[in-house]
């Protein structure tokens, strides 16, 4: 994948179907509508994570904004879980008549709802829309930063790479990595959606949709997190779970120290702009809950820093909203 090497780097968080919110960013950031399209502001060059839909009210828009800035050289765009798995929930599946890769289960349905309305009223953007995300990276590496949606993890980039295609999915790797078990979807379940460890005791905690959960995400990044405490990303846990206990897990990824820094999204943060680690920053602000939009904009620095973040709150385009 040809990167520029005279551009500036800039990151962008999950969208989660927020346009107006990402123009404003976008205005905010410097890039300013030229001759009908938006010019880089200082050799700047964007890489969004991906989530570009679902949740919020103008996701066509927000996959448009996007795509212009890709087509004309001046972003990258990889793909999220929320992009997969709009391909799979549209896409039959080849092997069981009548079915979809995605199964079209109310919790699916539910989690589309946005995009789906969306395409009632304008049916013949879904098809290009689903064939662009269908070209979209699963991850970046240039050699100053890595960039992947949710978990950079090396072992299942080998197994893309094995398949000849890059950090791309060909038509064969969409179907094997909609069938658990084979290596296609415990890859890609790793890179877009994080490992995850199980909770104990048959405890269990409630998501961000109220779905009822037995596992739960790990902060991957962290070197040697010792209890299960700082391990997990699950809040609180129903029925007075023991979080303390030791967390062994043989393969915790961990992020090494003396690695390039990396960018995420995925894990929704509530806490104050800044990098996870010196070397480790999520951008996922919740702008899917109508917090905010985040970008880092890299420099030179050996550190990842807090000032370097740009955030723009969310504007609620929900009908009654003001």
């Amino acid at each position: 994948m040809q990167l520029p090497q005279d551009r500036r780097f800039t990151f962008i968080g999950d969208i989660h179907g927020q346009a107006n919110t990402l123009l404003a960013l976008l205005d905010k950031l410097g890039w300013k509508r030229q001759g009908g399209r938006r010019r880089p502001s200082d050799h700047e060059f964007l890489v969004f994570v991906g989530d570009l839909i679902d949740r919020g009210t103008s996701n066509l828009q927000t996959v448009e904004t996007v795509r212009e800035l890709v087509e004309q050289g001046d972003a990258l765009c990889l793909m999220g879980n929320h992009e997969f798995n709009a391909v799979h929930y549209h896409t039959p599946d080849p092997d069981n008549p009548g079915e979809y890769l995605r199964p079209h289960i109310k919790k699916n349905t539910d989690q589309h709802e946005s995009v789906l309305a969306e395409l009632e009223e304008q049916p013949e953007t879904g098809a290009e829309m689903l064939a662009w995300f269908r070209t979209l990276p699963l991850a970046v590496e240039h050699e100053s930063w890595r960039c992947v949606h949710a978990c950079w993890h090396p072992a299942s980039l080998e197994v893309l790479e094995r398949r000849g295609d890059g950090w791309f999915l060909d038509e064969s790797a969409w179907v094997q990595s909609a069938r658990r078990g084979e290596p296609e979807y415990h890859a890609v379940e790793t890179l877009l959606k994080g490992p995850e460890h199980p909770l104990p005791g048959g405890s269990y905690f409630l998501d961000k949709d109220g779905h009822r959960r037995e596992v739960a995400r790990i902060r991957w990044w962290d070197p040697a997190p010792a209890t299960l405490q700082q391990a997990l990303l699950c809040g609180s846990t129903p029925g007075g779970a023991n979080l303390d206990r030791p967390y062994e897990n043989p393969h915790h990824p961990g992020y090494p120290a003396d690695a390039p820094p990396v960018f995420f999204g995925h894990y929704w943060k509530e806490d104050e702009l800044g990098p996870d680690r010196p070397n480790v920053a999520c951008l996922d602000y919740r702008a899917g809950m109508f917090d905010k939009l985040v970008a880092y904009r890299l420099g030179d620095e050996t550190a990842l820093e807090a000032g370097r973040f740009v955030a723009q709150p969310v504007i609620d385009e929900r009908p009654g909203q003001d």
